[in-house]
């Protein structure tokens, strides 16, 4: 199979939405057998995802992204581990791993309950599964964090909130956060990225 890691500086992308390179692993029985790296498509996110299949990519493990993208992956029929964060090379030895160990890898205030990984016994994880209400992540957390004893991101006095940023990682734009619309579903103005939470 094909597994494809959106990278940035040795690290998996932050945002994948507006990566621009990815690092391809094609693994048999377990094994790596060949690694290379390919650029992405700088214009629609439709050519990213043409990309990756014309790649051959089964899978890819990437940081953030957009419910559009996303569905529009899956509509390819390639699988997805998305919300991880963390050195490139650590994440592929525990996705080898074929075990929970890319739990480890959770972008913070992406809860654990949240996230399923199944492996194929022997094979590395091949499936990922974000529980809610449409598969996308948005479960009913409160967000409370360490254990409720403070409140986090999604609830409590420390809450984000409306205060706040949503920022273009591309230009710099930067415009409030709003209320129960995520940063990643709005599009900078200027240069039509994903924008991401500040």
């Amino acid at each position: 199979m094909k597994a494809a890691f959106s990278v940035w500086d040795n690290r998996i992308a932050p945002v994948f939405d507006v990566a621009r390179q990815i690092h391809l692993v094609e693994t048999k029985a377990g094994r790596i057998v060949s690694e290379k790296q390919e650029a992405l498509a700088d214009a629609m996110p439709v050519q990213k995802v043409v990309c990756l299949a014309e790649l051959g990519v089964s899978l890819l493990v990437c940081g953030a992204v957009s419910r559009p993208l996303q569905e529009m992956i899956a509509a390819y029929d390639i699988r997805i581990i998305p919300f991880v964060a963390g050195d490139l090379r650590e994440v592929i030895e525990a996705w080898l791993a074929g075990k929970r160990e890319i739990d480890i890898f959770a972008m913070p205030g992406c809860c654990k309950k949240k996230r399923r990984i199944y492996a194929s016994q022997g094979a590395p994880g091949e499936v990922f599964e974000m529980r809610g209400r449409s598969g996308g992540g948005m479960g009913p957390g409160r967000g409370m964090g360490a254990g409720g004893r403070r409140g986090g991101r999604m609830g409590g006095p420390l809450a984000a909130g409306p205060v706040g940023y949503c920022v273009c990682p591309q230009c710099g734009h930067k415009e409030p956060h709003e209320v129960a619309i995520p940063c990643a579903r709005k599009q900078c103005p200027k240069c039509g990225a994903a924008l991401v939470r500040e």
